[in-house]
């Protein structure tokens, strides 16, 4: 051990260049590398449509970390939730089940010393006509724990498989064989999607960040989404904005009936006023934007929508260029 007054300690962390005796700090020190991340076909599908993980979740009603464990092969989701992201993703129930496969063929499973999949008891049981109370009791454990087997979330413990077996009336080994072979994927028809909501999924949106860029409500924007009532026109150009459609297609796609008076069938002399405040508003302009287009001021704009000043024909010939209207349209409803 060398003494106190030979010299400064030179750390393990650094080393001494053989030539000019120079110190080089952490040259040592071998670089950590950052882990690699496993890409699970789950995940390469939610990144390419520009979800999170939490967006994900917050569409099929699970937790954040419930789809992180999916996609980290930890947990294997349900047939409930493999039906709910094919909605979501757009794409057929068994293409989703194929993501899954390789963790819930037989040749990828742990030992049996780490329990069985349980996620083919529930067709069993129901083949069985047997109830989960039922096999609770006869198991001894609670119904929550089978309910956790059927689902993916917990492993049947080999110990439990007797009296498992016992239950369905089946023996232990031929029990084993039927827990092996994933669970099917019933042909439930996903229900149709809406054509508010295909809006959203083309902007590539989720519904809490759709509701948030367009100042709405998260649970009026789900219930408009499925026909639940009707967004005022003040949420369609804000939604229309969010998702980068024209207004009339995001009011055609929640249902909503245009004004009357876009109808020019409908003009009667005297209705300029209402015109052109129906026309401003469906093609989602603010006052302001009119004017700009019309070359004026917002009050000019405003005494035109109240009635209390009639625009010259100059004025009348640029509101029909800025609503993209053949020349002399408005000229029934002066």
């Amino acid at each position: 051990m060398p003494s106190r007054g030979s010299g400064p300690r030179i750390p393990t962390n650094v080393s001494v260049h053989p030539e000019s005796g120079w110190i080089r700090p952490g040259s040592g020190v071998a670089p950590r590398r950052k882990a690699a991340t496993v890409t699970t076909l789950l995940r390469s599908e939610r990144t390419r449509r520009g979800l999170r993980a939490a967006d994900l979740a917050q569409e099929i009603g699970v937790h954040p970390m419930s789809i992180l464990r999916w996609e980290r092969r930890e947990r294997l989701p349900g047939p409930a939730h493999i039906h709910a992201l094919a909605r979501v993703l757009e794409l057929d129930p068994s293409h989703v089940a194929r993501f899954f496969d390789d963790a819930r063929s037989p040749a990828a499973a742990p030992a049996s010393s780490d329990g069985h999949r349980g996620q083919a008891l529930r067709d069993l049981r129901w083949r069985c006509s047997v109830s989960v109370a039922s096999i609770a009791g006869r198991v001894g454990v609670p119904a929550s724990t089978v309910y956790n087997w059927e689902a993916g979330r917990a492993r049947i413990p080999a110990e439990r498989i007797p009296a498992l077996a016992d239950a369905l009336d089946l023996s232990p080994d031929l029990l084993v064989g039927h827990l092996a072979v994933p669970a099917p994927v019933r042909d439930r028809p996903s229900p149709p999607m809406s054509p508010l909501r295909r809006l959203r999924h083309r902007a590539r949106l989720s519904q809490t960040r759709a509701a948030a860029v367009a100042g709405v409500d998260r649970h009026a924007l789900g219930g408009w989404e499925r026909g639940a009532g009707v967004p005022p026109l003040a949420a369609i150009r804000r939604l229309a904005a969010a998702y980068g459609a024209p207004v009339a297609h995001v009011a055609r796609a929640a249902g909503v009936e245009p004004p009357q008076l876009l109808d020019r069938a409908r003009w009667r002399p005297g209705d300029l006023p209402g015109v052109v405040r129906a026309l401003r508003e469906w093609a989602g302009l603010s006052q302001s934007e009119l004017a700009g287009r019309c070359h004026c001021s917002t009050a000019a704009v405003r005494t035109w929508e109240s009635a209390r000043v009639v625009p010259s024909g100059r004025m009348v010939t640029r509101l029909e260029r800025a609503f993209g209207l053949p020349a002399g349209a408005l000229a029934a409803a002066l």
